[in-house]
């Protein structure tokens, strides 16, 4: 019975100091921005707007490296030449590994790879023929953070472009409909799924993340998210955004 209780006692002290299980730290943040979107499958309309976003991050740190989860959801309504779309944008599933390549005199650089899921939903309610567009995104993106921190404050600057992934959206268009059924958000984005690279789409996240002070736990990002897919019609989001972030 002792040698149990000091065998469960090691593994506990054990567990409790190696870096194999750190504590984790999770950031949420709220941010505003405007977007704009192109869809030549849709006459080629430009639609220009607000979009209000909301993201919680968990970030596991070890030794070396770093394992980050950030779901998002976001929506926006968006008007030009009177008309409206509701946009809806979803990322459940955004893994980051991140490792440390270079760390002296208050300059790290890192270096990582993400996989993601992007869902992206617009519905055109001002047109004769409404229906429901899509595009979707399974894709993995090498990344690079450089930060700087001088006496309490730091800046974080954040590069990512997608590498390759499986893509699909909206091809052709029904009757006139508004349709909110399962299917129509979490099947017909899993269709006709095609695998590209840059030839064939391109998602481009940057941003710079300032710390006034880096104990308040608080920041504040600017940044900027491009996505275009050519495939056949093309389709174009572009959006800047600023967020306010904090951790805890």
């Amino acid at each position: 019975m002792r040698q149990k209780i000091l065998f469960l006692t090691l593994c506990a002290l054990l567990f409790s100091t190696t870096p194999c299980f750190p504590q984790p730290k999770n950031e949420f943040s709220i941010s505003a921005g405007f977007s704009q979107l192109k869809d030549e499958f849709n006459q080629g309309l430009v639609y220009n707007g607000p979009q209000i976003s909301v993201q919680y991050q968990r970030n596991w740190l070890f030794e070396k490296w770093e394992l980050r989860y950030k779901p998002k959801f976001a929506c926006g309504l968006l008007f030009n030449r009177k008309m409206d779309v509701s946009n809806i944008n979803f990322v459940p599933v955004d893994f980051s590994g991140i490792v440390t390549v270079f760390q002296k005199d208050g300059h790290t650089f890192r270096v990582g790879l993400n996989l993601a899921t992007n869902y992206s939903y617009q519905m055109y309610s001002s047109q004769h023929m409404s229906n429901l567009f899509w595009y979707s995104e399974v894709g993995i993106a090498p990344c690079v953070e450089y930060t700087y921190q001088w006496k309490q404050s730091k800046i974080k600057l954040f590069v990512q472009n997608s590498l390759a992934g499986f893509v699909s959206r909206t091809e052709s268009i029904g009757h006139y409909f508004y349709s909110f059924k399962f299917a129509d958000f979490f099947v017909r984005p899993h269709q006709n799924m095609k695998f590209g690279s840059f030839d064939k789409y391109n998602h481009t996240n940057v941003s710079i993340e300032y710390f006034p002070n880096v104990s308040k736990k608080h920041s504040i990002v600017l940044g900027v998210a491009y996505i275009d897919y050519y495939f056949s019609k093309r389709f174009q989001t572009l959006n800047y955004y600023l967020q306010w972030k904090i951790s805890f």
